[in-house]
């Protein structure tokens, strides 16, 4: 019964929303029978990059496909503005630069805006001038529950749904309850946004949540570098041996290579766990047939065993590669500058009422202790000013 309650609640809020019927993109097969129509023609594409560009306000947000393949893609640009909520098709072939093109001098709206601003950067080479993230704002205003769905709920009294949210956004068509979940990521941007500038601007806040947005378009626009050395250091590899490192390292890229050549994520392959528990076992020449999945095909199987083989004749690792850096213990003078950092911080959070680690984290703390003139950069402006630091 409450689930129905909550149903009705949701068709009577986003029942006004339209799908703009423009086209249809079918990538992949789907079982269900809805059909709802995304923006998937050049034509409609270009029309809506005119509707952005006369618009006054835009939200964005974006679905990806992480959970269902390797190589992670952008699915679905979902825009609101003062005309409407609409839908574009990313996976139908075209050129997106129109819309982007549109976006290009605006402030745009996102909500937890920097795996968007990483994914639309990735996909479409687009780095937004201005940003308003209302995860931040919300944060800085001195909200604990700044999800999107909390923040609707309490400023706005409507359930959002939380159903889709693992869905396979890559499937086509989608189903009428996935256009819905998308759309109303951000059909309630706006409003909360002029809420929260209005709060942030009575606490004279405003120019904090700036600062930040300018700091998540920065670091967006910068790639974040895999480490060879680390990232084969799946869950278990500390407890294992040298001969048990050399194994998981190579099972590794077993699962990589599998993974890749059939566009699944690598836990579709083998979980991490059941991996280190094969490296362990064959580092002690203990059977392992039975960790391997029972349902693997012969073939895959197969290459499994022969990774086993190379990392046996590889011959044992040594632990250098570890994630940590050796510690040193810091001197008393650090300690007390830490300590003096940490009081500061946790006093004018409570001040504020806000979380510590919103002005700084401890890693930054600790690396100001270490050399606060070399390490003041890691925190902005108004973070310094907070501490009696600038």
């Amino acid at each position: 019964m409450a689930g129905r309650r909550r149903d009705a609640c949701q068709r009577r809020v986003l029942g006004h929303i339209k799908v703009k019927t423009v086209g249809v993109c079918r990538p992949r097969p789907t079982r269900r029978d809805e059909t709802p129509i995304l923006i998937a023609t050049t034509q409609a594409l270009a029309n809506l990059g005119e509707r952005l560009r006369a618009a006054a306000w835009v939200a964005v947000d974006t679905e990806a496909d992480s959970r269902h393949c390797y190589y992670e893609k952008l699915c679905l640009l979902q825009v609101s503005h003062p005309h409407g909520d609409e839908l574009v098709d990313t996976l139908a072939g075209l050129d997106l630069q129109p819309v982007f093109q549109s976006l290009q001098d605006k402030e745009i709206i996102l909500h937890g805006a920097d795996y968007d601003l990483r994914m639309l950067r990735r996909a479409a080479k687009f780095v937004p001038a201005a940003i308003f993230d209302t995860d931040m704002a919300a944060r800085l205003v001195g909200i604990q529950q700044t999800g999107l769905g909390a923040l609707v709920e309490k400023y706005f009294s409507v359930h959002m749904e939380k159903a889709s949210q693992k869905a396979d956004w890559a499937m086509r068509p989608l189903s009428e309850k996935m256009v819905r979940y998308a759309m109303a990521d951000t059909h309630h941007l706006k409003p909360l946004a002029d809420i929260l500038r209005a709060e942030l601007e009575r606490l004279g806040r405003l120019e904090w949540l700036r600062q930040c947005c300018s700091d998540l378009i920065r670091r967006s626009a910068v790639d974040r570098e895999r480490d060879p050395d680390r990232e084969w250091q799946v869950k278990g590899w500390a407890t294992l041996n040298r001969a048990g490192l050399s194994l998981l390292r190579e099972l590794w890229h077993w699962r990589e290579e599998e993974a890749q050549a059939v566009d699944c994520p690598p836990f579709h392959v083998i979980h991490n766990e059941r991996m280190a528990a094969i490296a362990d076992a064959a580092s002690h020449h203990r059977d392992f047939d039975h960790l391997v999945p029972p349902r693997m095909k012969p073939e895959r199987r197969r290459r499994l065993i022969e990774a086993v083989h190379r990392g046996r004749q590889a011959g044992p690792l040594q632990r250098i590669t570890g994630p940590r850096r050796p510690w040193t213990r810091p001197s008393r003078e650090v300690l007390h500058r830490l300590n003096q950092l940490e009081a500061t911080r946790n006093a004018r959070a409570h001040e504020l009422g806000l979380a510590p680690s919103l002005i700084a984290t401890r890693a930054a703390l600790e690396a100001l202790a270490t050399d606060i003139t070399a390490n003041i950069g890691v925190l902005l402006p108004w973070q310094r000013e907070l501490l009696k630091l600038s």
